[in-house]
């Protein structure tokens, strides 16, 4: 075989490997979930893999077609120090989601401005179902 023959081969896999891991760096939201806490707010909740030295932002939300709700959340790295581990961050905030709001596709921002995680949820609106703002859960 000519040697020039060998360099579709070898970009071809060059390629599969870059494609494999700009799809492994957007991963799943876990515990996704949201409920509405009124008329105009809404709890979100979930776990993110990411840095160990990265922190969750607040949520901003644009609204879309047919309830859907787009929020992104960024990330910043806090601290001096950070090692490359991956580890889960919790997420728990409010969304300003008014009540035409009925489902969330949530993005998680890299402190780059890339997508870290990716998920969507309805938002849950039962009077059976207890909701309570992050701050009334974390003094409990």
């Amino acid at each position: 075989m000519p040697r020039f023959a060998y360099l579709p081969l070898g970009f071809a896999a060059g390629l599969l490997a870059a494609t494999t891991v700009l799809a492994e760096a957007t991963r799943p939201l876990d515990a996704l979930s949201a409920c509405r806490l009124d008329d105009s707010r809404a709890v979100l909740r979930f776990t993110f893999e990411g840095g160990a030295c990265q922190q969750p932002g607040e949520p901003t939300l644009e609204p879309g077609d047919g309830g859907v709700g787009a929020v992104s959340i960024p990330t910043e790295n806090v601290g001096d120090v950070c090692t490359l581990q991956i580890v889960p961050v919790e997420f728990a905030g409010v969304v300003d989601a008014g009540s035409s709001i009925t489902s969330l596709d949530v993005t998680v921002l890299d402190p780059d401005g890339g997508r870290l995680g990716l998920g969507s949820t309805d938002v849950v609106d039962d009077a059976n179902t207890e909701c309570i703002e992050p701050e009334a859960t974390a003094t409990e």
